[in-house]
């Protein structure tokens, strides 16, 4: 036990030539995002993203995905893990696509969530910029001798607020229904990295991966039904403030509807 708690110590904050290899890693994932936000188009199956995705990290250099890729389109996106990827995607679906190149050790983990058919639809733009609207609450957040609870708190306020808006939940406390996760977990030489879960230190690594995921639950109107959106990124702590390793993906909507044209 207090060896580990030494070697915990050690993973926690990351050293300048971690973050180069980390760097790398993630630099490798968002270009794998562009690539296959680029390619996707109706009619594609999940595993076609898949390979596109997986055949960028190897073209880039990673050894190989640092966890099983996900690619849920339509009712697959409401699954948080789902790794099956065997869907052909159709217009009108969204595909969460969650994934991370693992380069020299070091993992990534970003996800981002595209329209198949390349323009979101009216219900999924505004709830997308709900989800948005709370990823950036929670990098605000992430600072130094704050905690993930302080970072989860700030998403939850602003997810809650917006389904509150739609009339999807009527307490803030009904968001765990389609927010069942945390928003963010250390990230390194494992995608779930070790540490002593304190207040956050410059050095560490962190993801910001809030969402909301309706299936097709009774008392939610239809126009609501397999809508799963969650946008991840990278957040290195410093003693300035935090900052996003993973700008290089695309994240707003105008963004991600001008690559896939």
């Amino acid at each position: 036990f207090r060896l580990a708690a030494i070697i915990d110590a050690m993973r926690d904050v990351k050293e300048d030539e971690e973050l180069v290899i980390l760097q790398r890693a993630i630099d490798i994932t968002a270009e794998a995002h562009r690539e296959a936000l680029a390619a996707i188009e109706p009619g594609m199956h999940e595993y076609e993203v898949e390979a596109l995705i997986e055949y960028v990290f190897h073209r880039e250099g990673a050894e190989h995905p640092g966890f099983p890729s996900i690619v849920g389109s339509g009712e697959n996106s409401v699954i948080l893990h789902y790794s099956t990827n065997r869907r052909r995607m159709e217009a009108g679906d969204l595909v969460v696509m969650d994934i991370g190149a693992e380069y020299r050790g070091y993992s990534a983990d970003v996800t981002r969530t595209v329209p198949v058919s390349g323009e979101f639809t009216p219900q999924q733009r505004v709830l997308y910029r709900i989800v948005l609207r709370a990823q950036e609450a929670a990098i605000q957040a992430a600072r130094v001798g704050a905690t993930l609870a302080d970072v989860q708190a700030a998403a939850s306020a602003e997810l809650a607020s917006g389904l509150q808006r739609l009339g999807i939940i009527d307490r803030p406390e009904d968001l765990r229904r389609f927010f069942p996760h945390g928003v963010s977990h250390y990230l390194g030489l494992d995608v779930h990295d070790v540490t002593a879960y304190g207040p956050l230190k410059p050095g560490n690594v962190i993801t910001v991966e809030p969402g909301i995921y309706i299936s097709t639950p009774g008392d939610v109107e239809e126009q609501w039904w397999n809508i799963g959106i969650r946008i991840e990124d990278e957040v290195l702590i410093t003693a300035d403030g935090p900052v996003v390793l993973s700008a290089a993906a695309p994240k707003t909507e105008d963004e991600i509807e001008a690559l896939m044209r």
